[in-house]
């Protein structure tokens, strides 16, 4: 059996298992009738990526349960406010259209996934891990004030070593056409550690994607250091099962 072959089995093999909630607190997270708001950039906005798959996993494992995944992700979105010099135009704010998305279906659950664009791909600098935890504790803030319950995940990888050259267009500044040499390292391990160690009333899991898609990067990146494939996302949706299972 190949890897790919692997890990679509995996997704519903995984998905066949009992509904829980976090291993730790002894919660169940899903019920029935539920809906989950996905919130994140581009990884999030894949119209055939991980909120698809898990809608997928779940129909075909619990039908009964009758969940409904929404994609609000949005493409160069951030939390943090920032747009690079070389980006073209002002990067989407997520705060700019969170109140709107949340008047349009009742949320049960938000699913959470910022960072790859947050530091704008520059260099670390405490002000920027300031920026990104009030970015944080924001949604959060806005989560319980809707009653509605907050899975964090931490932001994918940069795998700038996937690909052998990164155009940067003879560009001076840092972004993401020419990325801080040392971002994956010095700037989303730290939005990671941020993450997995935030804590909130409204947050009821934390799952490390970052992890797991880094130390498989060699198969789950193709030219594109910044987007996961397919096999990215499967891997994504796997992991999200195996931590929170349904």
């Amino acid at each position: 059996m190949n890897r790919r072959q692997f890990i679509n089995r995996s997704v519903f093999a995984i998905a066949g298992t009992t509904l829980i909630g976090c291993a730790d607190e002894k919660k169940e997270l899903f019920s029935k009738n539920q809906v989950i708001g996905c919130f994140g950039d581009s990884v999030t906005a894949s119209n055939d990526g991980y909120v698809k798959m898990l809608q997928d996993a779940v129909d075909q494992s619990q039908p009964n349960l009758n969940l409904k995944f929404l994609n609000y992700g949005r493409s160069s979105e951030t939390i943090t406010g920032l747009t690079e010099k070389v980006h073209p135009g002002p990067r989407p704010f997520l705060f700019d259209r969170l109140d709107a998305e949340l008047k349009k279906t009742p949320l049960d659950i938000a699913f959470f996934c910022y960072g790859i664009n947050c530091g704008i791909y520059g260099p670390p600098s405490e002000k920027l891990f300031n920026t990104y935890k009030k970015g944080v504790n924001t949604f959060l803030d806005r989560m319980q004030k809707e009653d509605i319950s907050v899975v964090l995940l931490t932001p994918p990888p940069l795998a700038l070593d996937v690909v052998s050259k990164v155009q940067t267009n003879a560009i001076d500044d840092f972004g993401y056409l020419n990325p801080y040499p040392e971002y994956e390292k010095e700037v989303l391990k730290e939005f990671e550690n941020i993450i997995l160690t935030t804590k909130h009333a409204s947050v009821v899991h934390k799952i490390d994607l970052h992890t797991p898609l880094f130390n498989q990067r060699i198969e789950c990146y193709d030219t594109d250091p910044i987007h996961p494939n397919k096999k990215g996302h499967e891997l994504i949706t796997s992991t999200i099962i195996e931590k929170i299972g349904f």
